[in-house]
């Protein structure tokens, strides 16, 4: 053997976000003058360094020192616990005696969870529906407890499920439904505010903002419309007894005085009786074509009511970005929303998040299908931490076109309590709307 390396420690303990360092002492043994190549063996190479990574003319009966440098970044994807490792050093001269250090790097967990109430506000006579979305960005699995209360008492709620597991770097979604204690039946929209507490364990509880609008059952335009609608009831009345009605009474006077002759003349003349008789025949015959008529125009109103065509399904997502600063002017996309074949998407609200403080820009677009990308939305990070949108006019995207976020990355936000600062921009996009799907055909 003509090498020998060995560790100053074979144990690290550290927390993701921070480094450390440990010597490898390397001697040469061999009665030639010998290089080296180290390489970082294991899970922890990802993230571990060695300088210098290449010795050149160590002396026999020499030592040197590398410096072993380990840095988890504060991810998710670095999971806490025990990862072993080996520190390969690869003589030059004698490839064959290489020698492998091994020791343990412990990373210690670090908590990281954030909620988002989704919409804040909403909108109704009744109940409404709104929907919190916890996001897991540290190492190990956290599970939130939810409550919501109001500080009046006249809402309800009910939140399912009460508790949430989330597993590191994933989302997972609850349904908080909110119920006012009474009715309103008149008057102006009344607000009220509500507070959904999201509380993991070991750390500080979150207080998320909402609020419920709730309208009248009977809107502003009934009085109007009642009131309308009784003038042209008195217009109606008006119309009858001073026009119509002693029209009809003197067109009723005149038909029984021209039948009153008309029987006189048929009595003397059997002749005419006869034609008469023949006359009311005729009548009965177009009485039955007539009816006939009526028959065939009811079929046609059943025939022209058709069944709906489409299905609605109210639908949520998520996209995340996360990179780290760049001088390019081409973003950085998520995974796009790819609207199903057959129906179309009618988009209603976007939700942008920039939780840390990011500088750079946020994009929207959408790609009809074979077509030319469109940019819906494309604003400054440093504009905002968190921004909504809603459209009273849904913007429809049909079947197969892409709805994509991108964000280009100019410097990482700064958290003033975050020690050290992250180190690529992370920002959200979630939006809503209804997805359209054909009615599938009746069963034979």
């Amino acid at each position: 053997m003509t090498t020998t390396a060995k560790l100053d420690s074979a144990r690290v303990e550290l927390s993701p976000g921070t480094e450390a360092v440990v010597p490898l002492q390397i001697r040469n043994t061999g009665d030639v003058v010998e290089g080296y190549r180290i390489e970082v063996l294991g899970a922890p190479a990802a993230w571990t360094t060695v300088e210098p990574a290449v010795i050149e003319g160590l002396y026999p009966g020499t030592t040197t020192t590398a410096t072993v440098r380990f840095a988890p970044p504060r991810s998710a994807a670095v999971p806490a616990g025990q990862l072993d490792f080996g520190i390969r050093v690869v003589p030059f001269e004698h490839v064959d005696e290489a020698v492998t250090p091994e020791g343990v790097v412990e990373v210690l967990p670090f908590l990281d969870t954030t909620a988002e109430l989704l919409p804040r506000t909403s909108h109704g006579r009744g109940s409404s529906r709104h929907r919190v979305a916890l996001d897991n960005r540290g190492n190990v699995p956290v599970t939130v407890s939810l409550t919501a209360a109001d500080d009046t008492g006249a809402l309800a709620f009910r939140v399912r499920p009460q508790i949430v597991a989330v597993a590191p770097g994933t989302v997972e979604f609850s349904e908080v439904r909110v119920v006012p204690e009474k009715r309103l039946w008149r008057g102006p929209d009344v607000t009220m505010p509500f507070t959904v507490t999201a509380a993991a364990e070991n750390t500080t509880p979150v207080l998320l903002d909402g609020a419920h609008v709730q309208t009248a059952t009977i809107p502003k335009w009934a009085g109007k419309a009642l009131l309308a609608l009784l003038a042209l009831l008195l217009l109606l009345a008006a119309l009858w007894f001073l026009l119509l009605k002693p029209v009809v009474e003197s067109a009723a006077r005149s038909s029984v005085e021209d039948e009153v002759a008309q029987a006189q003349e048929a009595a003397q003349q059997a002749q005419e009786a006869a034609s008469a008789a023949q006359q009311a025949s005729a009548g009965a015959g177009q009485a039955a074509a007539a009816a006939q008529g009526q028959v065939a125009e009811m079929e046609n109103l059943t025939q022209n009511f058709l069944p709906p065509t489409e299905i609605l399904t109210p639908t949520t997502q998520r996209m995340t970005v996360q990179t780290p600063p760049t001088a390019s002017t081409t973003p950085v996309t998520a995974d796009p929303f790819v609207v199903p074949e057959g129906g179309s998407f009618r988009l209603t609200d976007l939700v942008l998040s920039n939780p840390q403080g990011d500088f750079g820009r946020l994009v929207i677009t959408q790609t009809p299908p074979g077509g030319t990308s469109v940019v819906l939305l494309d604003v400054a990070l440093e504009n905002f931490r968190d921004n909504d949108f809603h459209f009273q006019t849904p913007i429809v995207l049909p079947a197969g076109a892409e709805l994509t976020m991108g964000v280009v990355c100019r410097a990482a936000g700064a958290p003033p309590n975050q020690t050290p600062p992250p180190s690529q921009c992370d920002d959200a996009l979630v939006f809503s709307g209804q997805l359209a799907m054909p009615v599938p055909p009746p069963a034979p």
